[in-house]
């Protein structure tokens, strides 16, 4: 009896059932059902439904299935999954990866092949396992591989798709390596905090059981919160005056040194410049990730953050993800020089200024040149120096000599600024001391204890004889030794890099580079100076009775003096003087400097990669005179009587030095005409100074280079009686020096060479009567 009605029961539930989806089948077929099939697959809809991680006939994307409703089927199964854990429903691809990698990663030697999670994204993502391929197709099948539409042929996602990273991943942020900040150097990322918390230093981004990084560190495949499954918004409400930037999920791991801790990065901080290029004509460096959607005329660095540089996935393989495009290929994403030349090209403006077009400047003929060399800047990670992130030295090998922007800037510290100039020992923020746009990049510093302590004057340093230093403009950083733009310059232009092995002059392969730690030694008779010692001729005020009563001292002769604003005689910054330090860039810089003109020695079209005259006096090559008073020294076709009469007699030695029984005003030295081999043209160098002072050709290493003007500890010439580097006299044109307290005599080449033209008397030696002494 219990049995019959058990019966009956079961035949009228299942009856009902039927029934039930009888009525469901009708209705699909109805708009009612319809409008309701669309208001669950609102892309607003929490969770996977709204994402295009739904795949299902009502997904929302353009890739989809053509017949079934169910959404989870594509990942995941109640039965027969592998693995286990989350169930999943897909075959292991079974690929082999080709793996991200750079010299600067501290966990490189731990990633390995994809593993947990990112080996089961990779199933549909790496392109070569079709999207409808299941172990567990709906209905009473197992393995069946579902129609799906928006794929190729095969049934893959398309290789045109940004979701299809291939088997290639060297281009994507690395996974499946262990988060640990005890890699060594590892300095620069964050302490992930305690596993029992869910790593609560990094959330929301998250590390897996095993604690390593996985795709969904940084993506959440069933949330749509977020654009690009991200656990974190992209651009968090960016607006003017506020602290925080785009990107800021990046920063939750990542702690690069000076981004954070720096006043204003300008990559960080700028939300003043805009974009004006041309779309598809010109290469965008805000391209793919255009954040407000509406167009690329509103996007800045502070909005883009991290990304304004870097791609997380499809960046420049091994070169940190960068983004660059060649102008010449705007589909190819390059690497290094071309992602800072995507914006320092003269296309980003903030509506009045325009950042300074620097890929213009490397048109010039002599430059530092990144677009040259490919993949020479290979920086690496080290246990021990300063700073830890940093090239190795080039150890006697010339071919890996590159200039890249990264080699002098520090794109994460760098702010808007050049050095200022003028300033004397100690004042940090002036004189030889880096600039804004130099903080965060490193030197190679030369000596031991001190700085020349250890150096022969004379002769090159030791390639050993170095330690690297980070330079920075931190006021709470007493070593003022960790400041000096020189530093910088050494490490490719000195023994440092190249050892023994002297590369070419490229503005006169006749000649070899010189190293500068033996040029500026302050043991040498003469220097210019360049690191933490004043220059040594340095007469008392009133060594000269021809000096006003300014108390210049030998300043009378420097430009400050007739602009008023030598910073020793607390006239205001900005001008040189007798005690000021210098830079190397206070010499070596853009030939055209404009206001509009980038400035620094990116390129120039002087030869050495010099700079010009930059005021409307003078030979636009004789740079001498952005320091040294014209009207003083002379110059071509300078004749003034005014001028010859009085300001002349303000140097030791009235000018023109070989005919000082001039006529005024007439110009009758072959040394101020102009013309071939006269003038500026009495030299290689193109500078009439360097025809007495500086310039010689010298030997070092057992190559031929410039004893110039940098400094000199050059003795007995062929004539004379005292050393030439004493007030640098080892010029293109002099042969000898002979100086007293009554006389000085010059002797001058009475034939050409390869470097002076053939400007010299008629008789040597030449004796002048100095108009003050003082003898170096």
């Amino acid at each position: 009896m219990k049995i019959r009605n058990r019966t009956k029961i079961f035949q009228k539930r299942l009856k009902k059932s039927c029934l039930l989806f009888l009525a469901s089948c009708f209705l699909l077929l109805t708009d009612g059902y319809l409008v309701h099939a669309a208001t669950v697959i609102d892309p607003n809809v929490p969770g996977v439904t709204g994402t295009k991680h739904n795949l299902s006939m009502y997904g929302p994307g353009t890739i989809k299935g053509t017949s079934t409703t169910e959404i989870c089927i594509f990942c995941h199964t109640p039965h027969n999954s592998n693995p286990s854990s989350p169930l999943w429903n897909k075959q292991d691809p079974g690929s082999t990866y080709t793996l991200y990698g750079t010299t600067t990663m501290a966990a490189a030697a731990a990633i390995g092949q994809p593993t947990g999670s990112s080996r089961l994204c990779l199933s549909c993502h790496d392109g070569t396992i079709a999207i409808g391929s299941l172990l567990n197709a709906p209905g009473a099948v197992l393995a069946s591989t579902l129609n799906v539409e928006g794929v190729t042929a095969e049934g893959y996602l398309p290789a045109s798709s940004a979701a299809n990273l291939s088997t290639n991943l060297s281009n994507d942020h690395p996974i499946s390596f262990s988060y640990s900040s005890s890699y060594p150097a590892n300095s620069e990322i964050k302490d992930p905090g305690a596993p029992s918390s869910n790593y609560p230093d990094i959330a929301p981004a998250v590390l897996d059981k095993n604690g390593d990084i996985q795709c969904m560190s940084c993506h959440d495949p069933h949330s749509k919160s977020y654009a690009k499954f991200l656990r974190e918004d992209i651009e968090p409400g960016v607006v003017a005056g506020a602290s925080n930037y785009g990107a800021t999920q990046c920063n939750r791991c990542h702690n690069k040194k000076y981004w954070n801790n720096t006043d204003a990065p300008i990559h960080r901080e700028n939300d003043a410049y805009l974009w004006t290029g041309t779309v598809g004509a010109d290469p965008n460096p805000w391209e793919p990730h255009d954040l407000n959607q509406s167009g690329y005329n509103d996007d800045t660095l502070k909005r883009h953050g991290c990304l304004s540089c870097h791609r997380s996935h499809g960046g420049a393989t091994g070169k940190y993800l960068l983004k660059g495009k060649d102008p010449a290929d705007l589909t190819a994403i390059v690497d290094e020089e071309w992602t800072c030349l995507n914006c320092h090209n003269g296309k980003m403006s903030d509506g009045v200024n325009t950042i300074k077009n620097i890929d213009g400047v490397l048109g010039y003929l002599y430059k530092h040149d990144p677009k040259a060399t490919i993949d020479k800047h290979t920086p690496k990670r080290f246990i021990t120096g300063t700073p830890l992130v940093r090239e190795d030295t080039f150890i006697n090998n010339n071919n890996s000599r590159h200039a890249e922007c990264a080699d002098c800037h520090n794109p994460h510290a760098a702010k808007q600024g050049n050095h200022v100039i003028g300033g004397r020992q100690g004042d940090i923020s002036k004189g030889s001391y880096i600039g804004n746009n130099l903080i965060g990049t490193w030197g190679a510093q030369p000596g031991s204890l001190t700085l020349w302590s250890s150096l022969t004057p004379g002769s090159p340093n030791n390639q050993s004889n170095y330690k690297t230093v980070l330079l920075d403009t931190d006021p709470s950083n007493t070593d003022y030794l960790s400041r000096y733009e020189s530093f910088l310059c050494l490490k490719c232009h000195s023994s440092y890099a190249y050892g023994a092995i002297n590369p070419a002059v490229p503005s006169n392969t006749y000649f070899f580079q010189s190293d500068p730690t033996s040029d500026f030694n302050t043991g040498n008779f003469s220097y210019h100076p360049a690191f933490e010692i004043q220059g040594k001729n340095q007469p008392a005020s009133t060594a000269n009775a021809n000096w006003p009563a300014n108390n210049l001292g030998l300043s009378n002769a420097f430009k400050c003096a007739v602009d008023n604003n030598c910073p020793e005689a607390g006239l205001g910054g900005g001008g040189i003087g007798h005690t000021s330090l210098i830079t190397c860039s206070d010499c070596h810089g853009n030939s055209n400097y404009g206001s509009t003109d980038p400035k620094g020695p990116h390129g120039s079209s002087n030869k050495f990669m010099l700079r010009s005259k930059e005021t409307a006096a003078g030979s636009p090559t004789n740079l001498c005179y952005n320091c040294h008073r014209r009207d003083v020294y002379g110059d071509e076709n300078y004749c003034d009587p005014v001028t010859e009469n009085t300001l002349a007699n303000y140097s030791r030695v009235t000018h023109p030095p070989d005919n000082p029984g001039k006529t005024s005003g007439t110009c009758n030295s072959s040394f101020y005409q102009n013309g071939a081999g006269l003038g500026n043209n009495s030299n290689i160098f193109g500078i009439l100074c360097l025809s007495c002072h500086g310039g010689a050709a010298k030997s070092q290493n057992g190559l031929t280079v410039f004893d110039g003007v940098h400094g000199s500890n050059t003795g007995l010439g062929t004539n004379g009686t005292t050393q030439l580097g004493k007030r640098m006299m080892n010029g293109a044109c002099i042969t000898g020096y002979q100086a007293d307290a009554i006389n000085i005599q010059l002797w001058f080449k009475t034939a050409t060479d390869t470097v002076c033209n053939s400007v010299y008397p008629a008789a040597s030696p030449v004796t002048i009567t100095p108009n003050y002494n003082y003898l170096p």
